[in-house]
């Protein structure tokens, strides 16, 4: 055992002589054997101590082969094994074993699962997208852009406003403020927002049942809806050019407009409120209940009175073509029978004064008429005038009852009273029982109350040639009776003067 020690000692002999070899081999000294291992010797750094320590022990013969290999295992060779192999070896990425600063190692070179190619454990904001777990990585912080701090694709609904985004309230709810489009919501998208907006129809259509405004159309709106309303002036008056139906006034809607006097609904035209709205009224041509008649003149001589009753001997209104007088009662010993017939006839001078040109008989006649019907007196009435065409003896009516004046008082108690030559009163006095007017003629100087007659005391014509060319004509001459006298003056009293003056004329009942 003794020889190998020595041996393997030999070739890392501690000293220049390799003395200790040659004698652990052969106890003698060796000089081939000393130059065999100077040179290997020489280089080793631990000489002395080795060296003698066995040589010395194999001197003397005392165990020298133990200590040596004690020696060698000790503190040679173990000592240089340990320097060159201080701290644990290098982490290699990639090799399955976590190692120095890996905080992962799965042994593959895969960015895509929970460990990436550099030993780090994949996270959000890496820029690696780990498959299964998230859906993108843009490596920011930036929470608006497609791809959010949860490493997930920016959708609406996800309460984050991303891009292309106005809102987003994270809900799929489109009648809130933000809709699943994540617009805000506004009048006319077409979508109800509840609680803000009554309808929306997605147009700014004020016609329809929806109104730009996104509220229901209704009357007072001032928005016209089509073939509904026929108008809207946005107010709930009634009463003026639209009502608060929306309607266009119109009589018989049972709304008094301005300009209506009443409205009742109806198209009755008989009732108090006709179907023109006005309200029911003698005159108004609309038989009323209540109404005899309603001819719409206000003429009380004709078939039916001012008060919308039919006219009847007794009513006091002396009906034309049918009664001779009325004087309001049933008496029959009085100026006027209870049959409506004449007691009397009237006799009156004309208030008004012309000249020589009447309009011939007739015309006299008519002015004569007109006065009378302007006073109220009943009949029919003729001019006491004669030309060559007549006068009164050939045109009148010869009555039998007396002639009074319009104040009752008799003139004569009939024809053949008026025409003997003298009246039992003078006429001298007018339709309206008023003052016969002075004439401008200058008979006996002038100043009286001269009338155009050209007639005698019987009726008879005067003087063909004093009838102002039978009443037509301002030239030539005339002859005037005397209101103011009851002789036979009253009729013939002045004969030539000028048809160009003025005087009244007298008017007979017939």
């Amino acid at each position: 055992m003794g020889t190998v020690i020595a041996a393997l000692l030999a070739g890392c002999g501690d000293d220049n002589t390799g003395t200790s070899a040659t004698e652990a081999s052969t106890g003698n000294t060796s000089t081939g054997a000393q130059t065999t291992t100077a040179a290997p010797t020489t280089d080793t750094p631990t000489t002395d101590t080795p060296t003698t320590d066995a040589t010395t022990t194999d001197g003397s013969g005392t165990g020298t082969g133990t200590d040596a290999t004690t020696d060698l295992t000790t503190s040679g060779p173990t000592t240089d094994t340990t320097d060159a192999t201080t701290g644990p070896p290098p982490a290699v990425c990639g090799d399955g074993a976590v190692g120095g600063d890996e905080e992962c190692d799965d042994g593959n070179q895969d960015d895509t699962d929970t460990c990436t190619t550099g030993c780090k454990t994949a996270i959000c904001g890496d820029s690696l997208i780990i498959l299964g777990v998230e859906e993108c990585d843009d490596g920011n912080q930036d929470d608006t852009d497609a791809c959010t701090n949860a490493c997930k694709n920016a959708i609406c609904g996800d309460a984050i406003v991303g891009p292309g985004e106005m809102c987003d309230d994270g809900n799929m709810v489109d009648t809130d403020m933000c809709t699943a489009a994540c617009a805000p919501a506004s009048c006319g998208d077409t979508i109800l927002e509840e609680g803000v907006e009554e309808c929306d129809d997605g147009n700014p259509d004020d016609t329809d049942a929806c109104l730009s405004t996104c509220l229901n159309a209704k009357c007072g709106d001032m928005a016209i809806q089509a073939g509904v309303e026929e108008c809207d002036d946005g107010n709930m008056v009634d009463d003026d050019a639209c009502t608060n139906m929306c309607k266009t006034p119109k009589c018989g809607d049972m709304i008094k407009q301005m300009g209506e006097d009443c409205d009742d609904g109806n198209m009755v035209n008989d009732d108090a409120c006709s179907n023109m709205c006005k309200a029911a009224k003698c005159g108004d041509m609309i038989k009323q209940m209540g109404e005899d008649c309603d001819d719409g003149n206000m003429v009380d001589t004709d078939a039916c009175l001012t008060t919308c009753k039919a006219a009847k001997c007794g009513d006091g209104k002396v009906q034309a073509g049918v009664e001779e007088c009325d004087d309001g009662n049933m008496v029959d010993n009085d100026a006027c029978s209870n049959t409506c017939k004449t007691a009397q006839k009237f006799i009156f001078v004309s208030s008004m004064m012309y000249t020589g040109n009447l309009g011939g008989l007739v015309g006299a006649d008519a002015k004569c008429q007109m006065l009378a019907q302007a006073a109220s007196l009943p009949g029919t009435y003729m001019a006491w005038l004669s030309d060559a065409t007549g006068s009164p003896s050939t045109r009148m009516t010869k009555a039998t009852v007396p002639y009074v004046r319009p104040d009752g008082m008799k003139v004569a108690n009939n024809w053949t009273d008026l025409t003997d030559n003298s009246l039992i009163i003078a006429v001298n006095m007018t339709e309206t029982k008023g003052a016969v007017p002075i004439g401008n003629t200058s008979c006996a100087g002038g100043g009286f109350k001269t009338v155009w007659t050209n007639t005698t005391p019987a009726g008879l014509q005067n003087n063909a040639a004093l009838s102002c060319t039978n009443w037509t004509s301002t030239n030539n001459g005339s002859a005037w009776g005397k209101a103011d006298d009851a002789a036979t003056t009253w009729t013939q009293w002045c004969t030539g003067g000028l048809c160009s003056w003025n005087s009244p004329i007298y008017c007979v009942q017939q």
